[in-house]
């Protein structure tokens, strides 16, 4: 490919990273035989320069523990922790942000520079008609954060390519607000009758992929095909677009995901021959042949 991601990686101008941290499946390969819940964190980033987060989506954690995974990265990591549900399923937006800004943005404040960029993933109910009380909602939640932020659509109407996705992409665009894309066509093509397949068909939503840039930090969920070489079209037309917003100034956050995630480190090595990055080295490669994971 006719691009250097790894000076991107290297500057921190391009992140990469899974949805979590820990499972016990990537012990005794990406993670130490034997590690810790409660300390995969420090190894996890050793390898990627992002997380996904999406423990924050059900509920924060307290002080101590934003502390904890503060400090366990390094100063190029950056978090990518979703919104509570709280706030970003309500039934009004601006009065649910109102209610549980305070302590949100207590813990923003303890991750600091390392929280890179908040996720806000709305829920299919969400409609078009909400589109001015999602704007006002996103300018406050701006107000408020120095992290940069992207929003996930999970209803049609967002990607109209007429006046509902046209207004939606303007406004976002005046806010400097990124639009998510969760891209699931590796899955949808997966025909394979595996449960971890079959139950990511089930419950992963299946929506456009419209690869356009309104903020400065696009995010892009990506999750693929088991036979990982079905995935080639879709990652090298990824590429193409990361090497774009790259020229940009922009710094693309592209999330790797297989149904399960049980075996997503090893679609990780087939994006690095792909994309030809430079091999990741893992904490728990020392360890091959052995396995689990100690919780808390």
């Amino acid at each position: 490919m006719d691009t250097d991601f790894n000076q991107a990686i290297k500057r921190g101008q391009l992140k990469l990273g899974l949805p979590m941290w820990y499972l016990d499946a990537w012990c005794g390969n990406l993670l130490s035989p034997w590690q810790k819940a409660g300390e995969a964190l420090s190894e996890y980033a050793q390898v990627f320069s992002s997380v996904e987060g999406n423990t924050t989506f059900y509920g924060l954690p307290d002080n101590k523990r934003a502390e904890q995974w503060r400090r366990s990265v390094g100063d190029d990591f950056r978090f990518s922790f979703k919104l509570p549900r709280e706030i970003s399923h309500a039934q009004n937006l601006v009065q649910a942000f109102a209610q549980h800004q305070s302590r949100w943005l207590d813990f923003s404040s303890i991750l600091g520079d390392s929280f890179g960029v908040i996720s806000v993933q709305l829920p299919a109910e969400l409609t078009p008609a909400r589109m001015d009380e999602l704007f006002v909602f996103l300018e406050q939640l701006k107000q408020q954060s120095s992290a940069d932020i992207s929003v996930e659509f999970r209803h049609s109407g967002f990607f109209d390519k007429s006046g509902n996705e046209q207004r939606l992409l303007r406004q976002l665009s005046e806010l400097h607000i990124a639009r998510t894309v969760f891209d699931s066509r590796g899955l949808f093509n997966d025909l394979a009758q595996t449960e971890a397949v079959l139950d990511a068909r089930a419950k992963k939503p299946r929506m456009p992929v419209h690869p356009i840039a309104t903020g400065h930090s696009p995010v892009v969920r990506f999750i693929g095909h088991s036979h990982w070489p079905d995935n080639e079209r879709y990652l090298l037309q990824w590429g193409t677009k990361l090497k774009q917003w790259l020229s940009e100034g922009r710094t693309p956050y592209f999330f790797l995901h297989t149904a399960g995630n049980q075996d997503v480190q090893y679609f990780l090595r087939f994006l690095e021959q792909l994309w030809e990055l430079d091999e990741s080295v893992w904490p728990g490669e020392s360890g091959a042949g052995q396995s689990g994971c100690l919780f808390d």
